[in-house]
């Protein structure tokens, strides 16, 4: 049985809030942890909050204080390499629909160009060869992978869905 969907917003209640926050705590220590485990790699948690003194720090002083201390060592450049604010963020997330939609937008071109080549002689048109040679290879790249299924189908191998 799944779990009811909640909406993310403030808690208003204190004793309630204050149970939440400590299971969701102590749910991403416990993720950190396998993270560190099955990757190998090094990481720590410094969690402020109001339930308590000082902040909480995740494995230990020594652990924190000495990756801190590497990072510092490291060159600015790499410590900012991949430092995030919320607009870096919402422009990578915009970059990234962008580009997926000039994907479906070259997509539908390219299959409205050859159906328009199996139906009508382009040539009264204009020159279209370019878009046709790229409409060419979405249509043998959808062939391809109509071939594939099938010769999947018919070895009883598992189907592969490719983007």
């Amino acid at each position: 049985m799944g779990r009811r969907k909640i909406r993310h917003q403030f808690i208003s209640d204190n004793s309630t809030r204050r149970v939440t926050f400590k299971k969701r705590n102590d749910g991403l220590l416990k993720k950190l942890k396998e993270l560190t485990i099955l990757c190998g790699l090094p990481a720590f948690a410094i969690i402020y909050s109001e339930y308590k003194e000082g902040p909480e720090l995740w494995p230990n002083r020594n652990e924190v204080c000495s990756l801190l201390n590497r990072l510092s060592e490291l060159p600015v450049e790499k410590q900012t390499k991949y430092k995030m604010n919320q607009n870096d963020i919402i422009n990578r997330m915009a970059q990234d629909a962008e580009k997926k939609i000039e994907k479906v937008r070259f997509h539908k071109r390219s299959m409205d160009l050859g159906l328009m080549a199996m139906f009508k002689d382009l040539s009264t048109y204009g020159d279209y060869s370019d878009e046709l040679n790229k409409a060419a290879k979405v249509f043998e790249n959808k062939f391809k992978a109509v071939r594939e299924r099938i010769k999947a189908v018919k070895e009883g191998t598992p189907i592969i869905k490719r983007d």
